[in-house]
């Protein structure tokens, strides 16, 4: 789905225009709500849909025919985008691409994510270069907000982010972690301080297992005090119940949950999502799996034979494929 590029004088009036705020004094953007009647875009370049192409794996259409987003990891990834705009141009379809280079990315030290401030602020300026004229739903630093290393550097980074995406026409959703992680109260403190007036939303259970229900109910508690932003939910693998000792690194069993929806019918939700990639590795968690971020055909294979939603013949399918072992 493409929009037109805002005028400058636009864009500078939809930032200053106020909106209501149920929780502070900030001054709230008006909701675009670029979800409404949009077609999510399916990615002829996803991990998954790679793959089945390698390897004839029609068994892996559950995943591979779905919409999913594009993590961009860093300057190394934004050449990749030319073909999925260009994918989601030929289709009227709506991007979903994920942003995930914060300086101290997943609180693991100075060689994770960006180097500096200036380092992520560029890299945050060659995004919206990458993305030009078309529009995208920008997923804002999984677990950022969250994390335990959020701090006021933190928060300036994510706000000047979120301004600067915001400013060029982008949708952006900015992480808040999810149902199971901080209550409503502190998420809502921190996303406030990460810029989320200027944002469409926020986004819950990125890369995560809580049900649909414990994350809308945790997200409207969250969104009551965010001057009523609406938010998007991660399905893409939580169609069994979360583990019941909060086990996020490649948890089993897992299973693929509802598959994305533009219109979910469900308060303050925008939108259904599978923002992480289903079928890639959470890292290397003890059990012989491959570093996060790498496919895995045979977490894909569980993921898509335990999957309560999908037809028999296709979980059966994936219970009979060869697939390596990681």
């Amino acid at each position: 789905m493409r929009v037109p590029l805002l005028s400058g004088a636009l864009a500078a009036a939809l930032l200053a225009t106020l909106g209501s705020c149920r929780g502070g004094d900030e001054a709230y953007v008006p909701l675009r709500h670029p979800f409404r009647g949009a077609t999510l875009l399916v990615d002829p370049d996803s991990p998954a849909a790679g793959w089945r192409r390698d390897h004839g794996a029609a068994w892996l259409d559950p995943i591979a025919g779905t919409p999913q987003a594009r993590w961009l990891t860093g300057p190394e990834e934004l050449p990749g985008l030319a073909g999925l705009l260009a994918a989601a141009r030929a289709r009227d379809a709506l991007p979903l691409v994920v942003l995930y280079h914060i300086p101290n990315r997943d609180c693991a030290g100075p060689d994770a994510g960006a180097r500096t401030a200036a380092a992520y602020a560029r890299f945050v300026d060659q995004v919206v270069d990458a993305l030009g004229d078309s529009r995208a739903a920008v997923i804002l630093e999984p677990d950022a907000v969250a994390a335990d290393c959020f701090d006021d550097a933190r928060a300036r980074m994510l706000a000047d982010a979120v301004r600067v995406l915001a400013g060029a026409g982008q949708y952006v959703y900015l992480d808040a972690g999810h149902s199971r992680w901080r209550g409503p109260r502190q998420t809502a403190e921190r996303l406030r301080h990460a810029g989320v007036a200027r944002a469409e939303g926020f986004s819950v259970n990125v890369s995560n297992r809580q049900s649909i229900v414990d994350s809308q109910r945790w997200g409207v508690a969250v969104s009551d005090l965010v001057g009523g932003r609406e938010m998007v939910i991660d399905t893409s693998r939580n169609g069994l119940p979360a583990p019941p000792d909060d086990q996020w690194c490649n948890a089993v069993p897992q299973a693929l949950g509802r598959p994305p929806t533009t219109d979910p019918g469900l308060e303050r939700v925008a939108a259904l999502l599978w923002i992480k990639s289903p079928g890639e590795s959470d890292g290397p968690c003890g059990r012989g799996e491959p570093d996060a971020g790498v496919f895995s055909p045979a977490q894909a294979r569980a993921l898509i034979a335990d999957a309560p939603g999908l037809p028999a013949p296709a979980r059966q399918a994936a219970r009979d494929a060869r697939a390596p072992v990681t």
